[in-house]
């Protein structure tokens, strides 16, 4: 997004990573600065950021992740006029993962509620995510808005029309690849040839590997581990189609990484997962927790090839039409043109 609004204004861009682009020019209009401390949390940043303000006297900042407070204080402090929020990590996820909120929790969401109010757009990439803002963090409807996040256009398209199938992500609890693993097991017999390719670390890996070994089936996974950006596409061009079973969650990236190479994708119907899975059309949608109809809908993907292959194509064509970079901008200038 800065790139495509530096064609036409002054942008500046503020980055965590140390790269040595500290005051670097990337065109005449688009200049990127590095925050001073290694998370933009200290007194050091904030000088930096104020006087950067002061000096720049921006009309619009957008902000996300772990630079969001400072942000949107000291843009506040400054009367900057849109005060753009994303908002990424959900409550509800955080509670599926650890059971409840601790008091540490509770202090930290009133914290950032407080903060929350000072943006003029919070930005939640899904319904679901607009849900968990306006139910933790009291805020006014009017505020928050659904943007689904975006990623840049992929030249390469999935063509495969093979058994693999894959997933991609956190092996946590929340993710449920407990319940893919089930699944898995019910297909085999009717696809011996089916394989599942698994991309991502976390606490349950052994537990997933127990299962497997028990069903004798440990030599149908192949076990990636974390994987680059790159890589991630690359899966995701050889597989037939991917499952997201999360128990819950906001927008999973997996799911605009599978779109953007024309891979259809089999999700649970959980949080925001639904806004981007129109069933029978770029995929499936299942019972969060069910693997009898997760397994029903993994059966349904590698039965029917036509089917899979109009899937694929309109993966690709919702991702260019929601989810692609090339229209963000659009997008945005949108949203601030009928909130003003």
């Amino acid at each position: 997004m800065a790139l495509a609004f530096s064609e036409d204004n002054k942008v500046v861009f503020l980055s965590g990573r140390k790269d040595g682009l500290n005051n670097f020019a990337i065109n005449k209009n688009l200049t990127v600065h590095e925050w001073p401390g290694k998370r933009p949390t200290g007194i050091k940043d904030f000088l930096f950021l104020a006087k950067l303000m002061k000096k720049q006297r921006p009309d619009i900042i957008v902000t996300n992740f772990g630079a969001n407070n400072m942000m949107l204080l000291v843009s506040w402090l400054f009367g900057i006029k849109y005060r753009c929020c994303y908002y990424q990590t959900i409550v509800a996820a955080y509670i599926a993962d650890h059971g409840k909120l601790g008091w540490k929790q509770r202090l930290r969401i009133i914290r950032k509620g407080l903060v929350f109010r000072t943006a003029t757009h919070m930005l939640a990439p899904s319904t679901y995510g607009k849900k968990d803002l306006l139910h933790y963090f009291g805020l006014k409807e009017n505020k928050v808005h659904v943007f689904p996040n975006a990623l840049p256009a992929c030249s390469s398209i999935n063509q495969s029309n093979n058994n693999l199938i894959g997933f991609a992500g956190r092996l946590d609890k929340t993710k449920g690849v407990d319940v893919l693993i089930k699944a898995f097991i019910k297909i085999v017999p009717l696809f011996p040839d089916a394989a599942l390719i698994i991309a991502g670390g976390g606490s349950e890996k052994e537990t997933l590997q127990e299962m497997l070994q028990q069903a004798g089936l440990e030599n149908k996974v192949n076990w990636k581990g974390v994987l680059k950006a790159d890589e991630i596409l690359e899966l995701m061009l050889n597989i037939n189609f991917l499952v997201v079973p999360s128990r819950i969650d906001n927008q999973p990236t997996t799911v605009l990484e599978a779109f953007s190479v024309s891979t259809p994708v089999v999700g649970s119907n959980s949080g925001g997962i639904p806004d981007m899975i129109i069933p029978g059309y770029n995929g499936w949608l299942f019972e969060r927790e069910n693997e009898n109809d997760l397994a029903e809908k993994m059966i349904a993907m590698l039965s029917n090839r036509e089917q899979r292959n109009v899937m694929s194509a309109n993966a690709r064509k919702i991702f260019e039409e929601k989810y692609c970079t090339d229209t963000l901008r659009k997008r945005f200038e949108t949203l601030i043109e009928n909130t003003q």
